[in-house]
């Protein structure tokens, strides 16, 4: 922000520091852009704003290079900023973030492996990888063609940062990544500094905080900004990458065919969450009908610009000749318009207004996306007859792989509705036959649920009119499935799910309305058990296996083509048991899923409920795919994408291709069988033991963590937990219900960002000491080591928990404590002090080096932000005791600020 090089290096001296050549041009673009901010804020407020910005960066910078604790100095300093100035620094402290954040992604794209991960193989190399190590290129192939990648976009409130700010970060990235070519100019650079001061203009004078909270419709208007940019700009090149890979090993990807399918849980996901109506639901669904058809439309208006073949040149085709003879009735206006010479224009001309009229409601309009394949499929057959097959493996076969992949519906919807709601439901509509089904217990339910799923009558009588909720959503359903396809539904997800009743509810409820049908072998929808809990994880086995069990679901199964999707959510198996309980318990639960799909015949495919926080699933998706246990993928690995990390991930189109390559890569990799686990099964069966150890340890010190008197009231008081309703980042409320104020209560992502926002970041790492002392008192120490350096899951689960404790200060937290929270609670850092101490010595001894020594771009990239977070965090502190003493009015605003800030320097925070 200001002029001095330092800034940026964190103090390292020139020909001292041993990344100096791998980041300087990641270091010279944030100081340039640091020094455009600069100039802004001159601009905007004068010399004394930029000033107090660089008093207050220089004087955290060299506190940090003296390992301080936060000093009274810079206390003071902070303390004595009114809420006008308070509020500038901190929206300037926060700009810079987002500046470092952009710049990251640039760099990013343009060296995947400015880390030295070597492990991170792109689609191409796999494939060749694979027929290299002895996988026939055939079944390669195979696997490809049937693989399914499913990203599923969430509305999860954990991206702080509104989208009008997004949106010119992303063009300030791209205007970068512009400048850094070898062959702009100083002209070209000169104007496009110009633009980036532009931009900066304009973000500086945004308001970072909304005006009011987001509905789902505001929320679908997000995720679909990205859908759409993602599936325009990025999708072409990656599907075009994809079949060159495939070529390269002799193989085709299959013309009509999609690897990657993009879901969401947009206007879908009403657990715990009032303000997504049916008719929300009905409204999302509408938009992304229009929203794909449109992006069809110009995807066909490219091929007809591209297929001017002649007739005079190539011939007049038989095959076009019949379908625009086949059309000539209904679109004679359209065809008498073009130029009878050139078939295969006329043609698209047909296709582009049947998509037309789709979207308006027409006559003539296709009906479902088969039709437009079909006639997709006979350009295809017209070209390769008159040796144009080049031109139906290019823009033809991307539009019929586009079409695979959005349909008419852009991104299947998945409904997620809490298991309770069913039940409910379900005691509404028997209560009036004489069954008590509210006070039955479990074993009763399933005969009482399984008996009525057998039985050809409707448990509801008809013309009710106290429809319950539930129910009332099944009709809406049934509605939207017949006006708009099945394809617009992909999954109905019960949250909470602990027995078979609570899967067999919802599908009575789905029968009442016509759903479901079993004498007919209807079942129109996927209904998917989320295992969240730790009890409920350990008992996933035996939940399926008994669900399978049941003669009417398991017809409904078979209807389904004998596919079953099960859940396993992170997010509250962390907030329930810690995280390396949550890690461990899910995947034995991985583990369980494999042996029942083998026991029973039933294929099941895993759905992975990932959060973008470490202590909620997060961390990079490509190791992820590959530490799972072997057996689990074949071919299909569906995961949510949420908050702050679609941004990240899908803000440029070169990083949303790269990600999505990497993914799929990982998971072709993984089905083929490349990330088995130990090849000797005495490894596996020692290592699944020492594991148990360390998760019982690290639970027992995790639960007593949790369940310790007054915790609560430490974890509000010592984080803005309270305070983050007041930013408005999602329409759900922070408690799936009012209940007694205790953790139980508490969703997962406030859990998250309030340790985050205060550098405890408690569920990112809390109990992994424990457990990794318990594996050392029992001997095992050297077996830990082993098993990072040779077994995917645990490596990917060390580097996690390093990152996180990279990004814990307890010097920060402390500040918080002292000045926030009540003495009687303090001594509660002192227990998490000790537990950090214990896990950093346990990690480092079992990687025999400092945390993420073998990440030291990010290291780096982590240790320099501090020095701008630390007036931030003591900001914070500052404006949550005024408004907390009865100055809310005053500091408000800028203490949203500070929540802003310091989630766009922590990065994934929820």
């Amino acid at each position: 922000m200001g002029t001095e090089p330092a800034e940026i290096d964190g103090g390292a001296e020139a020909g001292t520091d041993p990344l100096e050549v791998v980041d300087a041009e990641l270091r010279a673009d944030i100081r340039r852009l640091g020094r455009q901010l600069g100039d802004t804020l001159v601009r905007q407020h004068g010399e004394d704003l930029l000033e107090s910005v660089e008093a207050v960066r220089t004087l955290s910078r060299r506190l940090r290079l003296a390992e301080s604790e936060v000093s009274r100095e810079l206390t003071e300093l902070l303390a004595a900023a009114d809420p006008e100035r308070a509020s500038l620094l901190v929206g300037a402290f926060t700009v810079y973030f987002h500046l470092a954040n952009v710049t990251e992604q640039v760099h990013r794209v343009e060296d995947m492996n400015a880390e030295g991960d070597t492990s991170e193989r792109r689609f191409a190399e796999t494939l060749r990888a694979l027929v290299e190590g002895g996988v026939a290129a055939d079944e390669v192939a195979a696997l490809v063609n049937r693989t399914a990648l499913k990203p599923v976009f969430t509305a999860h409130p954990t991206e702080a940062t509104r989208r009008s700010v997004l949106e010119k970060l992303a063009e300030i990235a791209q205007a970068t990544a512009a400048r850094n070519r070898e062959r702009a100019t100083p002209s070209d650079r000169a104007r496009i500094d110009r633009r980036i001061n532009e931009l900066l203009e304009a973000v500086w004078q945004t308001d970072e905080i909304r005006a009011r909270r987001p509905d789902p419709i505001d929320e679908a208007r997000f995720v679909r900004y990205y859908l759409d940019q993602t599936i325009r700009e990025a999708m072409p090149a990656l599907l075009d990458s994809i079949a060159a890979g495939m070529g390269a090993i002799g193989g085709e990807l299959a013309p009509a065919h999609s690897p990657i399918r993009f879901g969401s849980w947009v206007g879908g996901d009403r657990d715990g969450n009032p303000n997504v109506t049916p008719e929300m639901t009905e409204a999302v669904l509408l938009q992304q009908r229009r929203e794909s058809l449109e992006i069809l439309q110009d995807q066909v208006r490219e091929l007809a610009s591209q297929l001017s073949v002649g007739s005079q040149v190539a011939g007049a085709p038989a095959e076009m000749r019949q379908f625009i003879a086949r059309h000539q009735s209904d679109f004679a206006e359209e065809l008498a318009a073009g130029d009878p010479d050139q078939p295969y224009r006329l043609a698209c001309s047909v296709i582009f207004q049947r998509l037309r009229e789709a979207r308006d409601g027409g006559r003539r309009g296709y009906r479902s996306p088969g039709e437009m394949q079909a006639d997709l499929a006979a350009l295809d057959a017209s070209l390769r007859a008159n040796k144009g097959e080049l031109l139906a493996e290019g823009r033809l076969a991307r539009l019929r792989r586009t079409v695979d992949m959005i349909g008419f519906h852009l991104a299947a919807l998945d409904i997620r509705q809490h298991t309770d709601s069913h039940h409910d439901a379900v005691a509404a509509l028997a209560a009036p036959l004489g069954v008590d089904y509210a006070a039955a217990d479990r074993a009763a339910r399933i005969a009482y649920l399984s008996k009525e799923l057998d039985s050809p009558r409707p448990l509801a009588p008809p013309g009710r009119e106290d429809v319950p909720e539930a129910l009332a959503l099944f009709e809406t359903l049934r509605r939207c499935l017949d006006e708009l396809g099945d394809e617009v539904v992909d999954s109905y997800i019960i949250s909470m799910t602990a027995g078979p009743d609570d899967v067999l509810a919802a599908v009575v409820l789905a029968r009442e309305v016509g759903l479901v049908d079993l004498d007919q072998g209807v079942a129109r929808l996927d209904f998917v058990p989320l295992f969240e809990t730790i009890d409920d994880l350990r008992s996933l086995g035996e939940t399926l296996t008994a669900l399978f069990a049941i003669p009417a679901y398991r017809r409904l199964v078979e209807a389904r083509g004998g596919v079953q999707e099960v859940m396993v959510g992170y997010s509250d198996s962390n907030k329930d048991g810690g995280i390396t309980t949550s890690q461990w318990e899910i995947y034995k639960a991985l583990q369980a899923i494999r042996d029942v799909s083998e026991a029973t015949g039933v294929r099941v495919e895993v759905f992975h409920g990932r959060g973008g926080s470490i202590g909620r699933g997060g961390g990079p998706t490509h190791a992820a795919i590959l530490s799972q246990p072997d057996g689990v993928l074949d071919g299909v690995v569906k995961f949510t994408e949420q908050g702050e990390v679609i941004a990240d991930k899908y803000g440029l189109p070169e990083l949303a291709v790269q990600n999505l390559d990497l993914a799929l890569s990982a998971l072709v990799e993984a089905s083929a069988g490349g990330s088995a686990p130990p090849a000797d099964p005495a490894d596996a069966g020692r290592w699944s033991q020492i594991m148990d150890l360390m998760s019982e340890a690290a639970y027992r010190a995790y639960r007593d963590f949790a369940q310790t008197p007054g915790m609560v009231e430490y974890f509000v008081s010592s984080t803005p937990v309270e305070e983050l309703a007041s930013l408005n980042i999602g329409s759900r409320p922070a408690r799936r219900v009012e209940g007694g104020g205790d953790v139980a209560d508490l969703r997962a992502i406030p859990w998250v960002f309030g340790w985050t926002q205060s550098r405890q970041i408690i569920p990112g790492w809390f109990g992994v000491g424990a457990g990794l002392e318990a594996v050392r008192e029992a001997g095992y120490g050297e077996e830990a080591s082993r098993m990072y350096r040779e077994w995917p899951f645990f490596r990917m689960f060390v580097s996690n928990v390093e990152m996180t404790l990279v990004k814990t200060d307890l010097g920060i937290a402390r500040h918080y404590v002292n000045n926030l929270t009540l003495p009687e609670h303090r001594g509660l850092l002192e227990v998490i002090s000790a537990e950090h101490r214990r896990t950093v010595s346990g990690l480092t001894a079992v990687t025999g080096a400092e945390l993420l020594a073998d990440r030291p771009l990010l290291r780096r990239t982590l240790t320099v932000r501090d020095a701008y977070l630390d007036p931030l965090n003591v900001l914070q502190v500052e404006l949550l005791s005024r408004t907390r003493a009865g100055e809310a009015d005053k500091h408000q605003r800028a203490l949203s600020l500070t929540i802003n800030g310091i989630a766009a320097g922590m990065r994934n925070t929820g």
